[in-house]
């Protein structure tokens, strides 16, 4: 083992050293190493002379065997560091104190279950429903599938609920007006915003958004418009200004009419700004807004330089415009939203097509279960049944569920 040395830095022999740091006396430390621990003056720096008495000799000195084994001990044997230190290379060293790690937030157990038939649902109230919000979700809404719904439970009455005049129907709006209790549960094509979270809190609930439907975004034109497809860039280029005519994109001299809703209106609208324009704002020929989908279609219709979008759903039954394929880039071919006149799920379950996004139903959670919450709970168990599913499906909208 080493023989021990002390130093307290100041050199013995009268040298300098250039690596001491830091310089200067400190208090005197037993080192084992060739150099201090403390200042990394070297061990030829000090007095070797001055570090183990004299007089320890060999255990094999006759009659002093014993007394050389207790000064050994006391030199070589590690003493124990005070309580929050450690030894790190002979040297007792605080310890920080260790972090302390953040407890995982809670996981709340999943708030739907899924069930065979509508009919097996459970805990469906019984009254009127007011729910609203996503014209894309207009599909769900026929009397036809709200009949399907009541037949498993006839005293479950859903009520669509426009927005007050003056405002648009959309995602924000239908979400706004749950905030202020002007419907039981909302749908909308766009997750909830920070916003919104905490606009709830501030009355007291939570919301809570569940996915039950897959959807896409299709573009479409005039009919007459020979264009083969676009990119996505090239989509955002026409509803930023930067391409105005139709020849720039390999189709026909035509100045290029681009059509959309307001985005502060509708989730779809707002999903477009943020996920093709990269929330760059539309430009000026984009204004005015049209009012709805069934106005943007018109209006393309008798357009021959039109383009606009909606949920596919409501692009392709229609038989008035065309619907336009895109690509996700310039080197991938180009996906249809349509096939025929029905939406192209296969390639939108498959996450093939550019532009497909869920859809979710806006649940208020609060302390005390209310009919509020018991209807949007409920609601979304109906959708995610088997039953549901189908219903989903039928609507031209994909299934969440395989």
């Amino acid at each position: 083992m080493a023989r021990n040395w002390k130093c307290d830095g100041q050199p013995k022999n009268g040298k300098t050293y250039s690596n001491q740091n830091p310089t200067g006396n400190h208090e005197p430390y037993e080192n084992y190493g060739l150099t201090c621990v403390i200042c990394n003056l070297p061990k030829e720096a000090m007095d070797n002379s001055r570090q183990l008495p004299k007089w320890v000799k060999p255990a094999a000195i006759t009659g002093g065997a014993v007394l050389t084994v207790l000064i050994a001990a006391s030199i070589f044997i590690d003493k124990p560091c005070p309580t929050g230190q450690q030894k790190i290379n002979g040297i007792c060293l605080a310890l920080s104190p260790p972090e302390k790690e953040t407890p995982p937030k809670p996981v709340s157990d999943p708030p739907v279950n899924i069930y065979r038939t509508l009919a097996e649902v459970p805990n469906v109230p019984n009254g009127i429903i007011r729910y609203g919000g996503s014209t894309s979700f207009a599909p769900l809404r026929t009397s036809a599938i709200v009949a399907l719904i009541m037949q498993g439970h006839p005293g479950f009455k859903l009520v669509y609920t426009s927005p007050p005049p003056g405002t648009q129907a959309g995602s924000g709006s239908g979400i706004k007006m749950l905030i202020e209790g002007q419907l039981n549960f909302s749908q909308s094509s766009r997750p909830l915003k920070d916003e919104e979270y905490e606009s709830a809190k501030t009355r007291n609930f939570t919301l809570e958004q569940q996915p039950v439907a897959i959807d896409g975004i299709a573009f479409y034109v005039h009919r007459d418009l020979a264009i083969p497809g676009l990119t996505v860039s090239q989509i955002k280029d026409i509803y930023t200004g930067r391409i105005t005519n139709w020849k720039q994109v390999g189709g026909p001299a035509i100045e290029i009419t681009p059509l959309s809703r307001d985005p502060n209106d509708g989730g779809t609208p707002e999903y477009f700004q943020e996920k093709v324009l990269a929330k760059e704002p539309f430009a000026s020929s984009v204004k005015p807004y049209v009012i709805d989908t069934t106005n943007a279609i018109r209006k393309v219709a008798q357009t021959p330089g039109g383009i606009s979008y909606a949920t596919a759903s409501e692009v392709c039954p229609q038989s008035s415009i065309k619907p336009l394929s895109i690509a996700k880039q310039a080197n991938q071919g180009f996906v249809p939203a349509c096939i025929e006149k029905l939406v192209n799920k296969t390639d939108f379950a498959k996450d093939i097509y550019p532009l497909t996004r869920r859809l979710f139903v806006v649940i208020k959670r609060e302390r005390d279960p209310t009919l509020d919450e018991q209807a949007g709970v409920a609601y979304v168990n109906l959708l995610l049944s088997d039953e549901g599913q189908k219903l989903v499906d039928q609507a031209g909208l994909v299934p969440i569920r395989n």
